[in-house]
């Protein structure tokens, strides 16, 4: 099943934005849409080469994001000149989910400006959120980390609200950020 991809804004002088995300338990999956649905932005699903299913596929899972491996993903083009990009992953074994992992490493030079969020049952989240700026060697412009159990309960709150709410102004505003590097050095990276 394809992912509904939403209309971008009609006026042309306002930056598009693109809500990206891999959801195996259908978790991220609802805040991506919620997301997306929320900022008028387009969402991308990024989909495994291989099932994920049972047992087997929570330890494959468990194991690749506990090496820090990249999952092989069905091709993904990156359409459109995007002003910001959020990429959501759930925490698996306190770390980035290895199917966001590599797409990730395989659009690094495209992720100018971004957002993340990540969705978890027990903990990780803030390493999590932490890892994926590392990653995508760029600080990220708003975060979001939503418990399970917030998202079954009322789909995150006023939580949820206040990022989309914050996504929709960044969109509209050039930022200059710093990006991480290793050493703790920073730089700066224009958007």
């Amino acid at each position: 099943m394809r992912a509904k991809t939403f209309e971008s804004r009609g006026d042309t002088n306002v930056k598009k934005m693109l809500v990206v995300y891999y959801s195996r338990s259908g978790f991220t999956g609802a805040v991506a849409r919620r997301i997306a649905r929320d900022c008028h932005a387009d969402l991308l699903s990024i989909k495994d080469v291989k099932p994920r299913s049972g047992a087997l596929g929570y330890l494959r899972s468990s194991l690749e994001a506990a090496m820090h491996w990249g999952s092989a993903i069905r091709k993904i083009s990156l359409h459109g000149d995007y002003g910001l990009v959020v990429i959501g992953t759930p925490v698996w074994f306190w770390n980035i989910s290895s199917p966001v992992r590599g797409f990730i490493r395989l659009h690094r030079p495209a992720l100018k400006r971004v957002a993340f969020f990540c969705t978890y049952g027990g903990s990780g989240a803030t390493k999590v959120l932490g890892d994926m700026a590392v990653l995508c060697g760029c600080k990220a412009v708003a975060t979001l980390a939503l418990r399970d159990d917030e998202i079954q309960k009322d789909m995150g709150g006023t939580k949820l609200v206040d990022f989309a709410s914050q996504l929709n102004r960044l969109v509209e505003q050039p930022t200059r950020e710093r990006a991480p590097r290793a050493g703790g050095a920073e730089t700066f990276a224009h958007s």
